[in-house]
């Protein structure tokens, strides 16, 4: 019985709900943001994980506030770097958003993990809210919206 309630937990756990929407930040509303088309992948075949990156960006950069477009305004670059684990080294992800603005860095937020793959397709959009948070948050971009 004890097995069961605990591979019943784990389970549980492992089907967590996924985040509450983000509330808007008001300085946000108007500030136009596009996510750049690719993906910059250490692997070729990491190509469907970018597509799911950017999809799950555009959404949650909106739920952020920013008034996502095809293009203009602030851009939204991504990059995937994975390395699977070997006898050598651990796996490691390594995922970057940048903004930019005129070809001008306003900031970006990174995420590294050892020995951890990409995330299933339905914790991705969990990832980039929490991407997506951080960088309309950041203390960078204010500053860069005051300047502007």
């Amino acid at each position: 019985m004890r097995i069961i309630l605990i591979s019943v937990l784990a389970a549980a756990c492992a089907h967590a709900p996924p985040p509450p929407p983000a509330e808007p930040h008001p300085e946000l509303v108007g500030v136009t943001l596009s996510v750049a088309p690719q993906t910059e992948l250490s692997d070729p075949g990491l190509a469907d994980l970018g597509a799911q990156l950017r999809a799950a960006l555009a959404k949650a950069f909106a739920a952020e506030g920013f008034r996502v477009a095809d293009s203009g305004g602030l851009l939204a670059t991504t990059s995937i770097d994975y390395a699977p684990w070997t006898t050598v080294s651990a796996g490691s992800l390594y995922i970057v958003v940048r903004l930019s603005s005129g070809g001008v860095s306003v900031d970006q937020v990174e995420l590294q993990k050892i020995n951890e793959a990409f995330p299933e397709p339905a914790k991705v959009p969990a990832l980039a809210h929490s991407l997506a948070h951080a960088l309309a948050t950041s203390p960078r971009l204010k500053e860069f919206l005051v300047r502007k």
